[in-house]
């Protein structure tokens, strides 16, 4: 159990019962911050902790939890967030904190400006699984209003190991435009250029190369979850578009260079596909080695899918 840096303090999460909020609440609780969660979907009331509402439309429950909180977490919807702002201007105690975590940062960033919210108000977007250890593993932190109530509850964040990145809300949302939106389209890409060659998984596994190996692993890790999240991805963000289109166009390039072009041409081609990632591409050559010489991915070693019963 971790334990707080500085005085433990009362936490109002909107939208506990989703994984997001869900890891919140354990993280928080785990240092021992007191933490009541608001959702439509509880139907437990044993749980002292847990209160059903809405907070678009709050109960005297709801009004009272968010009153006395010291920070209020919003892990819902874009849309529902959006709503409930005019309701939190209203509920939110002096000196607390309002907390998002949405994927998207600058509608909602226009949303607080144009609203008479006076509070300090920060969004936050974990950028790994909810399931994942936050150990390592970065946070982006938007700061759209800072009264001085911010830093406490990135503290908070970085003292579960993760490094916490501060972006403003545009280049946050151009930045996961790459990081979550394009790399979805194009490992989802992958699957469907694989369902239209008619490839079969277990002969891939059983021939493929560590870079293929390690494509099928980003395949059944991305095309496995849950496709209103990663829907969301390509949906919510003003930049995915442009992403997706930027994929088409290096496809069409890579076609165009090896049906028409020379050595030369190709040569040049792969320098640029290089050329953004400057000093840090020899560390990220040595972390795709390291993936490459996992146990796992080692030939002579059993792999999950070698179990008897178990399919790739």
């Amino acid at each position: 159990m971790n334990v707080p840096a500085g005085p433990t303090r009362t936490v109002a999460l909107i939208g506990g019962s989703g994984d997001v909020g869900r890891m919140l609440a354990t993280r928080l609780r785990g240092d021992r911050h007191t933490v009541r969660t608001v959702d439509l979907r509880f139907t437990d009331p044993s749980d002292a902790d847990q209160v059903k509402g809405d907070v678009t439309d709050p109960s005297p429950e709801v009004r009272s939890v968010v009153a006395r909180a010291d920070a209020v977490i919003l892990a819902i919807p874009e849309g529902v967030a959006l709503e409930a702002i005019p309701t939190l201007v209203g509920l939110l105690a002096e000196g607390a904190l309002l907390v998002d975590t949405l994927s998207v940062k600058s509608r909602f960033d226009a949303a607080l400006r144009a609203s008479a919210l006076p509070n300090s108000a920060v969004g936050i977007n974990p950028m790994f699984a909810p399931s994942l250890d936050p150990s390592g593993r970065p946070i982006a932190a938007v700061t759209y209003r800072d009264q001085g109530d911010v830093d406490w509850f990135l503290s908070i964040l970085s003292g579960w190991g993760s490094s916490v990145v501060r972006l403003d809300a545009e280049h946050h949302d151009r930045l996961t435009s790459v990081t979550q939106a394009l790399t979805h389209a194009g490992v989802l890409a992958f699957g469907l250029a694989l369902a239209e060659l008619g490839v079969d998984g277990a002969e891939l596994t059983a021939v493929g190369t560590p870079p293929h190996l390690v494509s099928l692993a980003l395949l059944a890790r991305v095309g496995g979850g849950v496709p209103e999240v990663y829907r969301d991805i390509q949906v919510g963000n003003p930049f995915a578009g442009e992403a997706r289109r930027a994929l088409v166009a290096a496809l069409t390039a890579l076609i165009d260079t090896v049906e028409y072009g020379s050595e030369e041409d190709f040569a040049s081609l792969m320098s640029r596909s290089t050329s953004t990632l400057g000093d840090q591409g020899e560390p990220l050559a040595g972390l795709c080695a390291d993936l490459f010489t996992d146990q796992l991915l080692r030939r002579g070693a059993p792999r999950p899918w070698d179990r008897k019963g178990d399919s790739p």
